[in-house]
């Protein structure tokens, strides 16, 4: 047959090729066209996947007007992203140096250009309709085949109670508040260093310590810390609580291997004033407040236990017969007062007699007295 029928529907466009050359753009409808050597090619494409998605595309647009004519072209610089919008809906974010060549007739079409030279930060409005699009995901980023998918927008969060330090490319350049921010990634590394801003407890446990005199000792310490210069802190040392743990650790082992037990028991203090000493002024240099530090155990091996324990026991046992023998002076001194006074006083001596005698008398089931109590009182009681 040398004259062919194509049919193109509402959703189509054909392209025409003649030896290879773009001859025609057919539009929807009925087309009958002379093909007397056999030299047409006809390639179909779906317009309401808007790409034209051809691998010649930047030649073919160039070189024939008829298609400039169905065809939009937008190009991107390095330092520019793109919002493609189709009938003012949001359909992607376009990489940057990208060239788009989209079917006019796929709707009404816009690419809202945002230039990232200086700026990488989304502002709320584009950062909502990318959100509610979907539109943040590598698998939905509208690019070339030679561009790396990337995730557009990195979504930091900074919590309540913390700062935030921005990087781009290893350079700070500024704090971020508590709160959700976002900022473009294409030809940049963004980071985000978080501090707590609280008073943070930090515990240094199970540590095994030689004291002077060679015993082994196992000490708990307790330290709170906080930050009061997150940049300073940031700037000198990759994770502030490694830092702060062997700090506290090495300045522990210095206080107690400088002691004997009997020093360090005797002055529960030491440890923690020596510690405090030893740190203060190393944390203070890299942004960090020591707020307070204190040994909370201090646990000696079993067979040392029980040495300290016999000690103790002894030494307890000493101070209570130090204590009985007072007492015991003291009872005989008050003794010996006491007769003295009674010697020269027969009144005294007779009322003594009296109390002996009641208490004898608690003591028995009956007394019997003969000659009636006046006999009684004048026999074994006469008051002078």
């Amino acid at each position: 047959m040398f004259r062919k029928t194509k049919v193109v529907a509402e959703n189509q466009r054909v392209l025409v090729f003649k030896n290879q050359e773009l001859n025609s753009v057919l539009t929807p409808g009925k087309h009958k066209i002379w093909d007397i050597k056999n030299e047409l090619e006809f390639v179909t494409f779906d317009i309401n996947t808007m790409y034209f998605s051809e691998k010649n595309a930047e030649r073919l647009y160039r070189n024939h007007k008829e298609l400039r004519e169905h065809i939009a072209h937008w190009k991107l610089a390095c330092t520019e992203v793109g919002l493609l919008y189709v009938n003012d809906l949001l359909r992607g974010v376009v990489a940057p140096s990208e060239h788009l060549y989209l079917w006019k007739d796929a709707g009404e079409i816009r690419l809202e250009k945002v230039s990232i030279d200086e700026n990488i930060e989304v502002d709320d409005k584009a950062l909502f309709l990318i959100n509610r699009a979907g539109a943040n995901t590598s698998t939905r980023l509208i690019k070339s085949e030679r561009t790396v998918a990337i995730k557009p927008i990195a979504d930091l969060n900074v919590v309540k109670d913390h700062v935030g330090l921005l990087y781009v490319n290893g350079q700070f350049i500024k704090r971020l508040a508590p709160g959700q921010h976002a900022f473009w990634q294409f030809n940049h590394t963004v980071e985000l260093k978080s501090f707590d801003c609280r008073t943070q407890m930090l515990e240094v446990s199970g540590q095994e310590i030689l004291s002077k005199d060679r015993v082994s000792l196992r000490i708990n310490l307790s330290a709170s810390i906080k930050v009061h210069d997150a940049e300073l802190a940031a700037r000198s040392v990759e994770s502030v609580d490694d830092f702060v743990y062997k700090t506290l650790q090495l300045a522990l082992r210095e206080a107690v291997g400088t002691k004997s037990l009997d020093d360090i028991l005797l002055d529960k203090l030491y440890v923690n004033e020596t510690v405090k000493e030893l740190v203060v002024e190393r944390l203070s240099d890299i942004g960090i407040s020591l707020l307070s530090v204190g040994v909370k155990d201090i646990i000696l091996p079993g067979e040392m236990k029980a040495i300290l324990n016999q000690v103790v026991e002894a030494q307890k046992a000493a101070e209570a017969n130090v204590i009985k023998r007072r007492e015991e002076t003291s009872a005989t001194r008050s003794l010996h007062n006491t007769a003295k006074v009674i010697e020269n006083n027969p009144t005294l001596m007779r009322l003594k007699e009296l109390e002996a005698l009641e208490k004898v008398s608690e003591k028995i089931g009956s007394l019997t007295v003969y000659g009636g109590l006046e006999g009684l009182m004048n026999g074994v009681v006469k008051i002078a």
